[in-house]
């Protein structure tokens, strides 16, 4: 793991889509949930689901790539805001491999494929660890539901904190 001194256009590109996409599905999650009836619910999944196929691949060459960089040293910062920040950015990145693994990991161990939009499904045959099934939904849906708003609810109140007290020329410098 290198340690550059600030993070790279390549970094900042691929914070900005992260968190693009991870609204996307958090939302799309929350309104499935909340679903006027079982069709609305299944179309909206469906969508969950199809996008997820996409956004699992992109995780992993995130989380792949923020490993590879490192993360720049803190400049300027209290050893507890840099602990503090280091340690949401890490829980971030962990919540999100969760997250796309126990997804397609829920589905795979009830003999479900991933229909992605039509175009092509994504099969793997795991019918025989369903009893992973539950607690891959479990976490799927806690670290949804609970543990990845608060985390980024963290980060983006940090980020304004250190925008403000430090009177960053753009947003863009917080990723």
């Amino acid at each position: 793991m290198n340690a550059p001194r600030s993070y790279s256009g390549l970094s900042t590109l691929n914070h900005w889509i992260t968190a693009l996409v991870v609204i996307v599905m958090l939302v799309l999650g929350f309104v499935a949930a909340y679903a006027p009836d079982e069709n609305t619910e299944g179309y909206i999944m469906g969508v969950h689901v199809a996008l997820g196929f996409f956004v699992f691949w992109f995780v992993l060459w995130r989380v792949a790539y923020r490993i590879f960089e490192g993360f720049p040293p803190s400049q300027g910062h209290t050893r507890l805001e840099s602990r503090a920040a280091f340690s949401v950015q890490s829980l971030i990145l962990l919540a999100l491999v969760l997250q796309v693994i126990t997804g397609p990991l829920y589905i795979f161990t009830e003999g479900e494929a991933i229909d992605v939009f039509g175009w092509f499904s994504v099969s793997l045959p795991l019918e025989s660890l369903s009893l992973l099934h539950e607690p891959a939904e479990s976490v799927h849906i806690i670290l949804g539901i609970y543990v990845l708003p608060i985390l980024i609810g963290l980060h983006f109140l940090g980020a304004v904190r250190h925008y403000l007290s430090k009177r960053q020329e753009t947003p863009a410098d917080l990723s």
